[in-house]
């Protein structure tokens, strides 16, 4: 039989080939709905915050680094690792300093821009209804809790020469009330601070959250979260005894020590300290309101959410007993911020109008003192002694 005369069967494609081929084409289709996303439908992105370590805190942001916000703006993040404008070290003459220490309640990534911090806010406002410049610097870190705060004012807060200091916190100290209670001794990761140290992505990882499809997976995922929490509520309300327990002695202790230790510093230094009990939306008044629960992260202190409302509470009062004991001025923020979606974003957190609402209370009480106001008259007429 003569072969020359067969018609040549196709050549079938190799293994490698059948494997490669839907890969190669997956990846043209991911790459035209990539391309499509980011110049007809571009979802906002936020940056993940960039750490760097620190001789004193256990942490500091790295300066300078490009930040951007879920709003699309930018977040400007200082030479000294800060969120706001460069600070000389010392105010120019004329000037009122005041710093802010706090955690990521005081940083605000969550407001719209660095303008509507409430720091920034309350900048704005003293230097309108006082007639002369004011500056606010903002030392407040994400995940910072008192224990880091006093050393962050020893080391960073004390070198900027302020007239006075405000200190805003109690979630970020919540989250160790129930280690403390429970140890016999104080939990190393209270005193280092390292159980809330930001963690950094790599560059890889920080290029590949930038894509539009990566930006949409991760909204499915958080609503995930959200609906995940409501179940871990209903989960810690059954659990009994631990989570329903209220905070011990032992931790109440601790977190009213370190208020009156930054205190003491200040009034060492001649600065004027300012004690704020922190905003919240976990409220008894919320107890009952699903959409609130489902953005208050209770779980992450081992608590009830009417523990945790409780323990608030209480904690607000002990900041203003301090303020008291100490003689010491005291701004009400826990009943100053409304306790609504419309102020929160999460327990802690503040939109645009939350943080107008603090500052507005912050400064109402600063200058309706009779000490802020002889402290700025004196920065007024250059008469100010203690810089």
């Amino acid at each position: 039989m003569n072969n020359a005369c067969k018609t040549p069967e196709t050549e079938k494609p190799s293994l490698v080939q059948r494997i490669l081929t839907p890969i190669v084409v997956l990846l043209i289709m991911l790459v035209i709905v990539e391309l499509f996303l980011q110049i007809f439908m571009p979802l906002p992105f936020s940056d993940r915050l960039y750490w760097v370590p620190d001789g004193h805190v256990k942490a500091r942001l790295e300066p300078n680094q490009p930040v951007v916000n879920t709003d699309g703006n930018n977040v400007y993040i200082n030479r000294l690792g800060f969120r706001g404008p460069e600070w000389t070290w010392k105010p120019a003459s004329g000037t009122l300093r005041l710093v802010a220490l706090g955690g990521s309640a005081a940083f605000c990534f969550q407001v719209s821009d660095d303008e509507h911090t409430w720091t920034a806010q309350l900048e704005r406002l003293l230097e309108e209804r006082l007639g002369m410049p004011v500056e606010v610097a903002n030392l407040g870190l994400p995940g910072y809790d008192l224990s880091n705060s006093k050393i962050n004012y020893l080391f960073s807060g004390r070198a900027l020469h302020p007239h006075a200091v405000l200190v805003y916190h109690t979630w970020n100290d919540m989250k160790f009330f129930r280690p403390l209670d429970e140890n016999d001794g104080t939990p190393w990761s209270v005193l280092s601070g390292r159980a809330a140290i930001g963690t950094n992505r790599s560059v890889l990882t920080r290029l590949f959250r930038r894509l539009q499809i990566v930006r949409r997976i991760e909204r499915v995922t958080t609503r995930m979260r959200h609906t995940d929490r409501e179940n871990r509520y209903t989960s810690l309300e059954k659990e009994g005894e631990r989570a329903h327990a209220p905070v011990g002695k032992r931790a109440w202790k601790w977190f009213e020590e370190n208020f009156a230790d930054i205190v003491a510093f200040a009034k060492r230094d001649g600065v004027l300290p300012v004690l704020i009990s922190q905003a919240t939306l976990a409220h008894p008044d919320n107890m009952d309101d699903k959409a609130c629960r489902l953005v208050i992260s209770n779980d992450f202190v081992g608590m009830t959410l009417s523990r945790l409302a409780e323990s608030w509470r209480r904690a607000s009062e002990i900041v203003e007993r301090v303020a008291t004991d100490t003689d010491t001025l005291f701004v009400d923020g826990y009943n100053a911020v409304p306790h609504d979606l419309k102020n929160f974003k999460d327990h802690v957190h503040l939109w645009d109008a939350g943080a107008l609402r603090l500052a507005e209370a912050i400064a109402d009480a600063l200058l309706g003192d009779g000490r802020f106001m002889q402290l700025a008259d004196e920065v007024r007429r250059g008469e100010d002694q203690r810089r």
